[in-house]
């Protein structure tokens, strides 16, 4: 059987520099969605038994890169037209921001991570996929705990909102931290439809979570919002909450 036992989301970043400052220190030079995304993560861990035996899947942002990037973009774009691209400079951990799984292999090294992982993401409805591996590997695997991650940002500028999520899963019975509650993946179900999905990595696992809260115990039907999905099917998760 497969339990989610802990869950958090992170979207301010300003408070993690101030209060974390070890992980910021190991975070910063990287992207807003992969800094949100392992924040979230390293939050969970603290309820891991063994962070470097945890299954890792993540999910990689649908609106990927950062500012720094773009405009490094812009300068490139602009030296091809004028033929400078001969004084071109660029700070060379910006390439960071192009990589779509950059925080599943940055928590692997900072959790000394040797277990299985899969990258996901970069569209629509990829969450439901991430769900569907994890039960599928804790079912199946070696593996007794599975970490699910995801950052997203509405836009790649210095301003933009932007979300991380994390999940841990476990096949042992534990209360979900923070609310104290029993909560087992039933299943993952899916029927074709076509429907208007809005891709976002982490929107999704947040709906999910604020569901969860929400619900009375007992069985749980989530019906995922078809601007969750991925644009191709109606998506159910059922829960038992006790």
């Amino acid at each position: 059987m497969v339990y989610l036992v802990a869950a958090t989301q992170e979207d301010d970043l300003a408070k993690v520099r101030a209060q974390r400052p070890e992980l910021w220190r190991q975070v910063r030079r990287y992207n807003k969605p992969v800094q949100l995304a392992l924040a979230a993560a390293d939050e969970v861990m603290r309820f891991a038994n063994d962070p470097s035996t945890a299954a890792v899947i993540s999910l990689a942002p649908c609106q990927p890169g950062s500012a720094d990037l773009y405009r490094w973009g812009h300068v490139v774009t602009s030296g091809m037209a004028s033929g400078t691209l001969g004084n071109l400079r660029m700070n060379p951990t910006q390439t960071l921001h192009a990589v779509d799984n950059l925080a599943m292999s940055a928590f692997a090294i900072a959790h000394r991570n040797h277990a299985y992982c899969l990258g996901l993401g970069g569209a629509a409805g990829q969450a439901w996929c991430g769900i569907e591996a994890v039960h599928e590997r804790l079912d199946a695997g070696p593996e007794e705990e599975a970490l699910l991650m995801a950052g997203d940002q509405e836009a790649a500028d210095d301003e933009a909102p932007g979300l991380g999520v994390a999940l841990l899963f476990c096949t042992r019975a534990q209360p979900l931290q923070p609310s104290n509650r029993i909560v087992r993946l039933v299943s993952i179900s899916r029927s074709p439809a076509i429907v208007d999905a809005v891709p976002h990595a982490a929107n999704g696992l947040a709906a999910l979570l604020s569901s969860i809260a929400q619900h009375r115990n007992g069985l749980m039907s989530y019906v995922v919002p078809p601007a969750h999905t991925d644009g191709f099917s109606n998506v159910i998760v059922s829960l038992e909450i006790s």
